[in-house]
């Protein structure tokens, strides 16, 4: 999306000629957004939708391997965004295997993703019908497999203030391992995810057990259409599943957009169902400017993170509309 700018090259005097170079690019979006709570509370009004800078580095470490970092500066404005800032170093070895190292803001799985289909112009169901992001930081080492198909292992840990340990006596928050194998080949993508938590504690509805994720998506040319599902498991026996399915249809300089998201939970005391949508356009002015326009809907009374609120069948809705720039 965003335009690369060189802003310095230089050689290296190491063996086999290697060199590095680093990059700056950056993006900044402004609009307007009104929202209506499930109370029926208007808030409305004009600010900052996001603004950030990225910078990257590439070095060739000699002998077909390869180092690259990224770290970006944000503003987040008021949509769905986590604040903070991301960063990630890799290394890449000549057989393919990559080791990275990474602290970022989660896009969400679902909604950012291959499910997605690229239709999250601007506002989104996470934090609405799906669960809320979250910052945090990650190892990670992945490797390519037979043609198309790619397997990784990551550990990850939530970012937190205070110490980590096993049990209730360290963080808060669970940090656990995810196993992924992916696939992409021509016009379809797809992955699975196999993920476990630890720090549990026995019978409750909030601190889990595992994990499993799949989505995947098919760009038709006159259409991209995508689908996931995201199962979470708890220690009390019960469960917190969400699904969405996304396309995007491309008219000339006009991109449309939807996303269909549902939640629904099993073994709590009071269970919960909540779906929502939202519907928008992309309009490019140019290779570095776009605007956007999205409206959306979902029922509301329950907080998607937790499954402890009340149940309720009022609709919130929302619309935004944001112009942006990328150099």
């Amino acid at each position: 999306m965003m335009k690369k700018t060189l802003v310095a090259l230089a050689a290296v005097a190491v063996t086999g000629g290697a060199f590095a170079q680093s990059t700056m690019t950056g993006y900044m979006g402004y609009g307007y957004s009104t929202d209506t709570s499930v109370a029926n509370v208007v808030t409305s009004g004009m600010g900052i939708a996001d603004a950030g800078l990225d910078f990257g580095i590439a070095e060739d470490l000699g002998d077909g391997n390869s180092l690259s970092g990224t770290m970006g500066i944000t503003s987040a404005g008021s949509g769905a965004a986590v604040t903070g800032n991301d960063m990630k170093l890799a290394v890449k070895t000549a057989s393919g295997l990559t080791v990275s190292f990474s602290g970022n803001k989660s896009a969400h799985y679902l909604g950012s993703g291959l499910a997605g289909a690229g239709a999250a112009f601007e506002a989104g169901l996470d934090g609405k019908v799906l669960s809320a992001r979250s910052a945090s930081e990650s190892a990670t080492v992945s490797m390519p497999l037979m043609e198309g198909f790619t397997v990784s292992v990551s550990h990850t840990e939530p970012t937190q203030a205070g110490a980590y340990g096993t049990g209730s006596a360290g963080g808060t928050k669970q940090r656990y391992n995810t196993a992924v194998l992916g696939y992409k080949a021509g016009a379809l993508a797809a992955d699975v995810q196999y993920r476990s938590y630890d720090m549990q504690i026995a019978s409750t509805t909030t601190s889990a057990t595992q994990k499993s994720r799949a989505s995947v998506s098919y760009d038709l040319g006159v259409a991209k259409i995508g689908a996931g599902v995201d199962s979470t498991n708890y220690t009390a026996g019960n469960v917190y599943s969400e699904s969405l399915v996304g396309v995007t249809v491309p008219v000339g300089s006009v991109t449309l957009g939807a996303q269909f998201g549902s939640m629904a939970t099993t073994g709590y005391t009071t269970n919960y169902t909540q779906t929502g949508s939202v519907v928008g356009a992309k309009y490019t002015l140019s290779k570095r400017t776009y605007m956007t326009a999205q409206y959306y809907s979902y029922t509301g009374g329950f907080t998607a993170s937790t499954a402890t609120s009340t149940a309720g069948t009022q609709n919130a809705t929302g619309a935004s509309f944001t112009i942006y720039n990328s150099f």
